[in-house]
This record gives C-alpha cells, structure tokens and sequence, in this order.
C-alpha cells in the first residue's frame, strides 16, 4: 500500500504559514541579525510544525481504526445472525 506524501507536504507548509502565530519571540527570533539565533528559531518552528503534522496524522489513524475495530463488530455479529439463521433452517 503506497501512501502519498502529498497530503503530509500541504499540511506541513500550511503549518508553516500559520506557524507565525506561534510565538511572537520565535517570529522574531527568526529574523534575527545573529544567524545562529535565526537558524535555532526556525528549526524550532519547523519542528513544532513536524509536531503538529504528526499528531494530525496520528489522530486520523486512530479514527481509522476505530472505524475498522466497528466494522469487525458489525462483521462478526453478522455471523452470529447468518449462523442462528442458518440453524434455524
């Protein structure tokens, strides 16, 4: 099963975008005339992005397989009837 990156990709930069409203410090620091405090501040909001992305990624797992968990339910109580059913005949 091949999954595309693409949806990763987007929600990764938009992140990015409205990564701004994160912390003014950080915004700041990231435009800093040090490039060492710049260069520390953007991989902070590269990693609180990554952070982010993740924890979006791992809740549509979840619901996922909850969704697959209610699907071997209603399949497995399907048999219990088809099995009855099948009895009854």
């Amino acid at each position: 099963m091949k999954k595309s990156i693409l949806p990763i990709t987007f929600l990764f930069a938009a992140t990015l975008l409205g990564g701004c409203s994160m912390g003014s410090s950080i915004s700041s620091d990231t435009n800093s005339n040090n490039p060492a405090v710049a260069q520390q501040a953007q991989k902070i909001q590269e990693l609180r992005a990554q952070v982010k992305a993740q924890k979006e990624i791992s809740d549509a797992e979840k619901q996922k397989l909850n969704g697959l968990e209610q699907q071997l339910k209603g399949a497995e109580q399907n048999l219990k009837g088809v099995k009855t059913q099948a009895k009854a005949q």
